[in-house]
């Protein structure tokens, strides 16, 4: 099955960019009860609250359905549960796609497609934002983000400092990690100026 965008090298959509479903969430929750109808709500959020749509579960010890429409769709959908039974006792609940007939935990409702469905249903495949960040910028974030830890408003020319309130054992190690990093950024930095004289040749 080629999938949704098969015939579209450049449409790659971000899992940020769409509604999740997660199986896990909603039983914890309480809206996936064995042997129940539970009816509930789910609000999505984009940046500020907005109600996008309402649930209705059916579900038992055998399967069920999860009965959704979502208001930003204007569309019904009835996702099939699977409930399966593991060697080692108890029951494992899953969303069957209704594409692939896939069992999954999470089904995800991306723009231009109708239903909410797994991510095996998209070709190319769908990736999370942070996996097409270039390799020095994911880097040049890892640092930031070793700076935030130890409350360093410098740039990431400067040396790190301890707070005061860090072990030194704890502080050693982010030092370690951060000069690490600025060895795979300076590989980086040399393959990048490598390739524009090579242009400029």
């Amino acid at each position: 099955m080629g999938g949704f965008g098969s015939g579209n090298t450049g449409w790659r959509p971000h899992l940020e960019s769409a509604l999740c479903l997660s199986l896990p969430k909603l039983r914890h929750w309480g809206y996936v009860l064995a042997g129940g109808t539970v009816t509930g709500k789910l609000i999505w959020t984009y940046g500020t609250d907005q109600y996008a749509g309402s649930i209705r579960v059916h579900a038992n010890e055998h399967g069920g359905w999860i009965e959704m429409r979502h208001e930003l769709r204007e569309r019904a959908q009835s996702i099939e549960l699977v409930a399966v039974a593991p060697p080692f006792g108890g029951v494992r609940w899953y969303m069957r796609c209704p594409y692939t007939g896939r069992r999954a935990l999470k089904l995800y409702l991306f723009n231009g497609i109708e239903l909410f469905c797994c991510r095996d249903a998209i070709r190319p495949r769908p990736t999370y934002a942070s996996q097409r960040v270039s390799g020095s910028d994911r880097i040049m974030a890892q640092r930031w983000a070793i700076r935030r830890k130890l409350d360093d408003p410098g740039d990431l020319f400067t040396i790190l400092t301890k707070p005061k309130w860090m072990r030194w054992r704890t502080f050693e190690r982010y030092e370690q990690h951060d000069n690490a990093l600025a060895e795979r950024e300076n590989v980086h930095l040399l393959r990048l100026l490598g390739r524009l004289q090579k242009k400029r040749g």
